[in-house]
């Protein structure tokens, strides 16, 4: 049966209904910190935008900082997920890592906008690019856990730093590009960019390497 018919178990509902709420609280908390500034912005402000009680928004975020950050549990989509942790699509680690960070960019037009506001803000507020910079920490340990499912052992803390690391770079390179020519997508920006770090380990072909005569 497609996806798209396949009835949702209550669950697998109620688990999709606290993911939207957390991105919601999350925009919401965005857009306002750009509007009115962060200092200038309430959790009170950014429940009432999603129309939730604060206390509800406690039951996602520990504080407004966090809130603009956003969720850093999960990296691409659960299938995504799914496919990658099972050594696809590729089977190269580096395009199927890519190809995981790529699933994340739907639907685009909010990612475009979430990524216009968190360089906006990043601008005019240190303290949020330093929290994102502890959560860019925070989520190697997530990186790692997928390497280790997809390789059926753990991996090294160092390695999964590196990739992660990676990652992150090629991601906010791409989304940097992608902001300056609306005409290209994220995850094209994002493919082109994985190849042109791939051209950094070329090596040159024998006849290149052979001295002229």
């Amino acid at each position: 049966m497609p996806p798209t018919e396949r009835a949702e178990s209550p669950i697998g509902l109620r688990a999709q209904k606290k993911r939207q709420t957390r991105l919601d609280l999350c925009m919401a908390a965005r857009r306002l910190a750009v509007e009115h500034g962060l200092d200038a912005t309430t959790v009170e402000d950014i429940a009432k935008v999603v129309g939730v009680s604060p206390r509800t928004f406690f039951n996602y975020y520990d504080t407004k900082l966090d809130a603009v950050v956003g969720p850093i549990e999960e990296i691409g989509n659960a299938h995504a997920r799914e496919v990658f942790i099972g050594g696809g699509p590729s089977g190269v680690l580096i395009e199927d890592l890519t190809w995981l960070f790529a699933s994340a960019f739907e639907p685009e037009t909010e990612v475009r906008e979430a990524i216009s506001l968190v360089i906006e803000l990043i601008k005019a507020e240190p303290r949020v690019f330093a929290a994102f910079m502890a959560a860019g920490v925070r989520q190697e340990a997530i990186v790692g856990d997928l390497l280790s499912a997809r390789a059926g052992a753990p991996v090294a803390p160092e390695f999964a730093a590196l990739a992660a690391g990676i990652m992150t770079t090629l991601t906010t390179r791409a989304a940097m590009t992608s902001a300056a020519d609306s005409t290209k997508s994220l995850t094209a920006a994002l493919h082109d960019h994985c190849a042109m770090a791939a051209r950094l380990f070329d090596k040159p072909d024998d006849a290149q390497r052979r001295p002229a005569r």
